[in-house]
């Protein structure tokens, strides 16, 4: 008697808890994104001052994220998310190639979405299983496309040669450069479509989710990209 009594008093705690996860929850997640950004480059007229930079597969970040169960009939979801890569460029003087740069390229996102219960399995006090699709609304902050003006204005000369002279190998070239493109980062919006699953053992809840972010010019040139994301949320 003893002995079920304790574990009584252990599990009913979390029995209770269980049953307030319909309410609210928060967590984090790791973020990929399937993704081909393209290469590219940007000369004057006569060709002799260009800049081409690499293009890269996919992009890594991670995210945070806080959603709501109590509304009848959706869920909303809010999160934030860090993402990115790194990709080469090469500054050309007079055609002759100059020292080459590894830069960063990201985004940092927020996601508003409402979810629908497609299909729902559940072990009553215990577990829980669910199948949801969605569609929401982001919104982007996005490092820009290099061109030879954005050198000239990042190093504030005149003189786009001497801007592409620099030593791109070291921290200083690359923190200035940095600097300029977080100052002058695209504004996107956009919409997207969402499904996943999600499983609860008491308060602890996993998502696993595929999203298709529909929103021009994150990626240049395409109108949206797909991304996956699995993540831990405890819920309250």
């Amino acid at each position: 008697r003893n002995t079920m009594k304790k574990l009584i008093q252990v599990l009913l705690p979390l029995m209770i808890s269980s049953q307030l996860f319909a309410i609210a929850g928060f967590g984090a997640y790791g973020n990929y994104d399937l993704l081909k950004y393209p290469s590219g480059s940007d000369q004057n007229s006569d060709g002799t001052l260009k800049i081409e930079y690499d293009g890269f597969d996919n992009a890594g970040g991670i995210g945070f994220f806080c959603y709501i169960d109590a509304i009848p009939f959706i869920d909303l979801e809010a999160s934030f998310e860090i993402v990115g890569n790194y990709y080469k460029f090469t500054p050309y003087i007079a055609s002759i190639a100059q020292t080459q740069g590894e830069f960063p390229w990201g985004r940092v996102s927020t996601y508003l979405t409402a979810r629908k219960e497609i299909l729902g399995l559940s072990i009553p006090f215990l577990a829980k299983a669910q199948w949801y699709g969605g569609l929401g609304f982001n919104k982007h902050t996005v490092a820009p496309v290099m061109t030879l003006d954005m050198f000239k204005s990042a190093f504030e000369t005149a003189d786009i040669e001497s801007a592409l002279d620099e030593d791109f190998s070291s921290n200083a070239a690359i923190n200035k450069l940095s600097e300029y493109m977080m100052d002058n980062a695209a504004k996107i919006s956009g919409f997207h479509l969402q499904t996943g699953m999600r499983a609860k053992l008491f308060i602890l809840n996993a998502f696993v989710n595929a999203r298709y972010t529909i929103a021009k010019d994150v990626i240049p040139g395409k109108s949206g990209f797909p991304s996956i994301w699995f993540g831990l949320a405890l819920g309250i």
